[in-house]
């Protein structure tokens, strides 16, 4: 199981919770939360190529190594889109979110680096 140590940046805000709950789940391979939350039509632009449905996110982030420790360094929110940074296992990660909404419960699109 991997370890999670949580950023200090979400205290009182619902949207940054969000934004570092997407990114938890991406780094620790959580696809039954990923599946609460994705759009249908979800995109995720990330190093391997474009991934395009929900369905098939799920399918790749199923298919990568668990990570034995992720680590949230921050995380931001402003209207739909937030970001996060981090590390997960010995590689540093920032994922770009944004929602179909300012309401922050479905994700449309994902940009991930990682290096």
């Amino acid at each position: 199981m991997t370890q999670v140590k949580r950023s200090s940046d979400c205290g009182n805000s619902p949207k940054n919770r969000m934004v570092e709950d997407i990114a938890v789940a991406l780094e620790t391979r959580d696809t039954g939360f990923l599946l609460k939350v994705l759009d249908p039509d979800s995109v995720w632009n990330h190093s391997g190529g474009t991934v395009a449905t929900a369905e098939t996110i799920f399918e790749q982030v199923g298919n990568l190594d668990m990570p034995a420790e992720v680590a949230v360094d921050r995380v931001m929110s402003h209207g739909k889109v937030g970001a996060v940074n981090g590390t997960s296992g010995e590689q540093r990660f920032c994922h770009v979110i944004e929602f179909t909404s300012v309401k922050c419960n479905r994700v449309r699109r994902i940009e991930s680096y990682c290096g």
